[in-house]
């Protein structure tokens, strides 16, 4: 990863719990291959509460070690 990435990346990290979500929404939204239908709502807010339970469970076991 760039440093610039890594940069935009730690900014994200930094914000609160519902911004991430809407940031996370609006990437997953303007990434969608052509081949698939348009994600509904409720899609996206299932794939990225899957995605924040599983950064929330690393950055825990980060923050034991």
């Amino acid at each position: 990863m760039s440093t610039e990435a890594q940069a935009v990346f730690n900014a994200y990290k930094s914000l609160p719990r519902t911004e991430r979500l809407a940031l996370y929404e609006a990437i997953a939204r303007s990434n969608v291959p052509d081949n698939y239908g348009e994600l509904i709502d409720e899609e996206l807010t299932a794939i990225a509460a899957q995605s924040f339970t599983a950064l929330d469970e690393e950055e825990a076991r980060a923050q034991t070690r």
